[in-house]
């Protein structure tokens, strides 16, 4: 045989290797396939993958490999295998883009991490600042949309979220549909700066008790979290208080006569 034929032959057993060694343990690491082919060069490892349909891990950091035609993907493209989680979209970027646009309402962050069973915030984070992805900021957090119809995905989750509200009104949120008492609220809270607007809406949020931050985000529009935040602030008992006269201001103190 010549040069050329053993070389090809040789190639066709390393595959050949490589796709035994998959469908014997599922899932592999780079170490594992470095062995096999009996290198220390990971881009040989890498050279032989491109002759098979292989798949890296979008969990623990892209560590695991397969191949297509073993991985057993559910109708949303996911596969999971002891615990390691595989995507037909490839890398955990271009899975959560892929997630997001596909949704009718955009996804939050919480929504997209019980759909991948990983930590999301910073692939959010980066599809955001690269254009990939479009956010907008809603009571709850950030929503996460895509960036061609994003205005329709929000429209939709604003009307689920308000029928979602309208469902499940508490008791205590009854006093707040007055309308006039909701613009005077409306009128006070332009009063206050951004420090105090935490504070009293956190301490409402105690009278009101459990479930009382969701209640005023509802109210008030502000954030979940910007109000547990006031709360919280409120029962460290350790708040600045800002001085709101200049020093100097007020009347001058009463100097006491020196009895003769």
């Amino acid at each position: 045989m010549n040069p050329i034929g053993n070389i090809m032959t040789m190639a066709q057993d390393q595959s050949q290797t490589l796709r035994s060694l998959f469908y014997r343990e599922k899932i592999v690491t780079l170490e594992a396939l470095k062995k096999t082919l009996g290198t220390t060069t990971k881009m040989t490892v890498f050279r032989k993958l491109k002759t098979l349909a292989y798949r890296a891990s979008y969990s623990h950091a892209g560590k695991y490999y397969t191949l297509d035609e073993i991985a057993k993907y559910d109708q949303h493209g996911i596969w999971c295998y002891r615990q390691v989680y595989f995507s037909k979209h490839g890398t955990l970027l271009n899975t959560a883009e892929a997630f997001v646009c596909a949704s009718e309402t955009g996804l939050f962050a919480d929504e997209l991490q019980k759909l991948l069973n990983v930590r999301v915030q910073n692939a959010l984070l980066q599809l955001v600042v690269s254009g990939r992805l479009h956010r907008e900021e809603l009571a709850r957090g950030y929503l996460y949309l895509s960036p061609q119809n994003w205005e329709l995905q929000l429209a939709l989750r604003k009307k689920m979220l308000e029928a979602a509200a309208t469902a499940h009104i508490q008791p205590q949120e009854i006093a707040f549909d007055n309308p006039e008492i909701k613009r005077c609220l409306d009128t006070f809270l332009t009063t206050l700066n951004e420090k105090q607007r935490r504070l009293y809406a956190g301490f409402e949020s105690m009278k009101l008790g459990r479930g009382g931050d969701v209640i005023l985000s509802r109210v008030t529009g502000m954030n979940v979290k910007t109000i547990a935040r006031g709360r919280h602030e409120l029962l460290s008992h350790q708040i600045t208080v800002e001085r709101v006269r200049q020093m100097g201001g007020g009347r001058p103190r009463v100097e006491k006569k020196a009895t003769s």
